[in-house]
């Protein structure tokens, strides 16, 4: 009469069934019954199975935690990157339309300064006269000695 039949389950198979009955994650739940299993099967007793299973589920929800939190970092961190390269992208693009810009107005005031001292060599060659027997080019600068001509001998610009 004391002897157990096979149907009947021991005080530690009940409790590894009712702590089984508990929400859990599914992923841990099958190995950590097997583990249970085994040390009911080694003659641990309820309170060693207990501790374990409080244990276990202990660092499940530590580790599920984290993972929330993770997903949660890796979400925003997403966004900040996200804002930075579109933010940072449009920053470059005045800046470089502003550096472009400049150039752009100091290459003006270069040519505008070129022209003039072409005028002044202009001048200085023939004699401070209207007469331009050489003409400098507006262009490339080249010095060309006929009066008649139209276009410079050098890069073919159209002289004044």
């Amino acid at each position: 009469m004391g002897l157990l039949t096979t149907k009947e389950k021991t005080p530690e198979e009940q409790r590894i069934s009712e702590l089984m009955k508990r929400p859990m994650d599914s992923s841990i739940k099958g190995p950590l019954k097997q583990s249970l299993k085994k040390m009911a099967k080694d003659g641990k007793s309820i309170e060693e199975i207990d501790a374990f299973y409080r244990e276990t589920a202990a660092k499940t929800q530590f580790i599920e935690k984290r993972r929330e939190e993770y997903i949660r970092e890796a979400k925003l961190a997403d966004k900040v990157y996200k804002a930075y390269i579109t933010d940072g992208v449009s920053r470059l693009e005045k800046v470089n339309g502003r550096f472009l810009a400049s150039q752009s107005i100091k290459t003006d005031i270069l040519i505008e300064q070129n022209n003039r001292i072409i005028e002044l060599l202009e001048l200085m060659l023939n004699n401070g006269t209207g007469n331009l027997p050489v003409a400098f080019c507006p262009k490339c600068g080249n010095q060309n000695i006929s009066k008649e001509a139209e276009f410079c001998a050098e890069c073919g610009s159209k002289l004044n």
